[in-house]
């Protein structure tokens, strides 16, 4: 089975270029919100092992403890997002997921469970499957046939990473709509509010923070 991986930053630093739009406490309960969304999606998808979380925020460990996941406890100062994944697969007992790592950001509120799955089955076809993010230029998902532990894995992600996973030999682009809509500024998130559950943890939130109002009004006044 391949073994999803899923960082997550710690919360006070994350989705800094939506403070223009939401408070501190704000981000935060969103950005905990896409998560619980990408870990239902990830535990609902064929040929997934059980999620590892990698994280150096205590909040984001206990909740993904409490949703049935295993944490890996980035420490300070660990480095950038490839060191911590690293540090995750190492981390990991090779035999529990002899198929490779699923690498899934944790801002995907749309991911759905099948499109995962067909990035697990691309996967048994190529040693690395890459799943841009809208834009092309961004990794949203990342499959590895190296198991936990390999040397062999080599993330490269920060800006452009698409082309330098891509540049993998073998490598495989799988464009999954559901996978690409990752949210990182206002214009992202108002381009997903329409095209959330009414049921996901990220469709509450939003209702309950009445973001589609506040964000028509930023519009309205950016345009003004």
């Amino acid at each position: 089975m391949l073994l999803p991986v899923v960082p997550v930053k710690r919360l006070g630093d994350a989705k800094g270029r939506l403070a223009p739009e939401l408070g501190p406490v704000e981000r935060r309960l969103l950005v905990l919100a896409m998560f619980e969304d990408v870990l239902a999606a990830v535990g609902a998808a064929e040929g997934l092992a059980t999620p590892v979380v990698v994280s150096g925020d205590r909040e984001v460990w206990l909740r993904a403890e409490a949703l049935g996941c295993r944490v890996v406890e980035e420490p300070e100062g660990a480095g950038d997002l490839n060191g911590a994944l690293r540090l995750a697969a190492a981390a990991v007992d090779p035999g529990e997921a002899g198929g490779g790592l699923l690498v899934v950001a944790a801002d995907l509120p749309l991911a759905e469970p099948a499109a995962l799955g067909r990035v697990a089955a691309a996967l048994a076809g190529a040693p690395v499957v890459v799943v841009p993010s809208a834009d092309g230029a961004g990794t949203n998902v990342l499959g590895w046939r190296a198991g936990p532990g390999d040397p062999a894995f080599a993330p490269a992600f920060g800006p452009g990473s698409a082309a330098r996973h891509l540049a993998v030999p073998g490598a495989r682009r799988l464009d999954e709509a559901s996978l690409a809509a990752d949210v990182d500024t206002a214009a992202d998130l108002a381009a997903v509010l329409g095209r959330l559950a009414a049921a996901s943890v990220s469709g509450r939130r939003v209702r309950e923070l009445k973001l589609a109002e506040r964000l028509g009004q930023h519009e309205t006044r950016s345009a003004t």
